[in-house]
């Protein structure tokens, strides 16, 4: 992969907005997006980086940011946080991986007549310290550059990454498990991950490597992109959940209800344990509290224990373990609705539950990522106790 980089065929394409980006002419694919570089660059890495980072500080106005770019690309991105640093007055203590920097040429037919003078001046300064031709150190950015692989940068703690490397189809080895812990180990406690991409893939990986993310309304021509924190976990929430079967076993049973943030959406019965309490007990006392009596439950067997990490929708410093069992309802009447749920203010309290036949089930009615894995594992499960 990095011998075929080496001999890239670089060509400059403009943007929507009128800015240029560079486009790879052996993978079709381009630096910037052809919706417009630098309004990309500014909503993606300035708004939800940088911006955002300085909006979480609530005390006192920070005066220094680590900032680390993996992909620097044509520069752009940098400049465009050296402009940010100098509007805010916080310096800017920059580390950018790129293995392969521009040469002059490229650079100058890239920018040299389309970007903004002051911000064009920004990324030639950077261009040649990457090349290492001078050394960036102003008073509100102070840069250092590692012209080689990620694995190989050796870099420090920071506290906001921009993450622009090429999509995972192009560079699928700058989007691992791996690579997203060693980034997570190397952000300061309230550190950010911003990154263009929003594929499905990317956001499990790195939730399942303990980022906190959130996905976020996209630049022009995507519809969403991510953000993640660096949240440490503070302490482990148990929680125990019930697969409740109809007595024909063709339905199970789940409730509608109101979340701690004003959410309605779906889950399966159950909920926190007490200390000291067994799963089973536990599962019988939310059953209690939430179908109004047990009589008529059996236990079958035990289903599902979370196996990948799951962070609390409601307290981001903590990591939920969820444990699931199979139980038989001799009774239909198990289920039962809340007649003003068309009438109910968004403060008051919603809860219902309602037999839905297996095959029914739609993961994506689940409010909870743990509940949806569920869901999606259903028919599978239950050939293991029939």
């Amino acid at each position: 992969m990095l011998a075929e980089r080496r001999n890239w065929t670089r060509r400059v394409r403009m943007t929507s907005d009128g800015s240029p980006t560079l486009e790879v002419v052996e993978w079709g694919v381009c630096y910037h997006s052809v919706h417009g570089a630098l309004t990309e660059s500014q909503h993606v890495f300035i708004k939800n980086g940088l911006d955002r980072w300085i909006e979480q500080r609530t005390q006192e106005a920070p005066t220094t940011l680590r900032l680390l770019e993996v992909g620097v690309g044509t520069g752009l991105n940098a400049a465009l946080a050296w402009e940010w640093a100098e509007a805010q007055g916080c310096k800017i203590e920059y580390d950018g991986v790129e293995p392969f920097p521009l040469s002059e040429a490229e650079l100058l037919a890239w920018g040299g007549s389309e970007l903004d003078e002051e911000l064009f001046a920004k990324v030639v300064s950077i261009n040649q310290a990457m090349r290492g031709e001078t050394v960036l150190d102003s008073p509100f950015f102070q840069a250092q550059f590692h012209c080689t692989t990620w694995q190989n940068a050796g870099v420090s703690e920071y506290d906001v990454c921009f993450y622009d490397a090429f999509a995972p189809e192009q560079q699928p080895e700058m989007w691992t498990r791996d690579v997203f812990e060693q980034l997570l180990e190397r952000t300061g406690s309230g550190g950010l991950f911003t990154t263009y991409c929003a594929k499905g893939r990317v956001r499990r990986d790195l939730e399942a490597t303990g980022w906190c993310v959130e996905r976020v309304p996209g630049p022009p021509g995507k519809r969403e992109m991510l953000v993640a924190e660096c949240v440490p976990i503070q302490q482990k929430n148990m929680r125990s959940y019930g697969l409740i079967l109809n007595p024909k076993r063709t339905h199970i049973l789940v409730s509608k209800e109101r979340f701690p943030d004003g959410s309605v959406g779906w889950k399966f019965p159950g909920g926190g344990m007490e200390p000291g309490e067994q799963p089973e007990d536990a599962l019988m006392r939310e059953c209690r509290e939430e179908l109004g009596t047990t009589d008529g439950l059996e236990v079958l067997a035990h289903a599902y224990t979370t196996d990948f990490f799951v962070r609390s929708a409601f307290r981001k410093d903590e990591q939920v373990i969820s444990i699931y069992h199979w139980l038989q309802s001799h009774d239909e009447n198990h289920a039962w609705w809340d007649e003003r749920p068309q009438s109910l203010a968004a403060e008051d309290a919603l809860l219902e539950m309602n037999w839905v036949a297996l095959e029914e089930v739609n993961p994506d009615w689940m409010r909870f990522p743990i509940d949806r894995f569920v869901a999606q594992n259903l028919s599978a499960w239950m050939k293991l106790i029939r």
